[in-house]
């Protein structure tokens, strides 16, 4: 649980510019609108476009300095997609999101 906070903790770090770039890419005005998981997944894609996130994480990767968004060397960046098959997949997520039964 702990590994997963460090994960996602870039987050809080950056609300200010996550807000930012979600106002000018995705034309969201007020991110506390979105519920966690749309936010997350929004957010987790912030360094693809040329905003403020792109440059922190590419500053992060450059100094090493602990937890941004992953960007992987040769590719932008790595992504999960958000679905629901992926999230479940993925074992970064593992207990994160409950779907509930599959069950009718």
């Amino acid at each position: 649980m702990i590994d997963r906070v460090v994960q996602l903790g870039w987050v809080l770090d950056h609300l200010d510019d996550l807000a930012s770039d979600f106002s000018v890419f995705h034309r969201i005005p007020d991110v506390t609108t979105l519920d966690g998981p749309t936010f997350l997944r929004l957010a987790w894609r912030m360094p693809a476009y040329e905003g403020v996130m792109r440059a922190a994480a590419l500053a992060a990767r450059e100094a090493d300095t602990g937890p941004a968004p992953r960007m992987a060397p040769g590719r932008q960046e790595e992504i999960n997609p958000g679905t629901r098959t992926a999230l479940m997949a993925d074992p970064a997520f593992a207990g994160l999101f409950s779907y509930g039964s599959s069950r009718g």
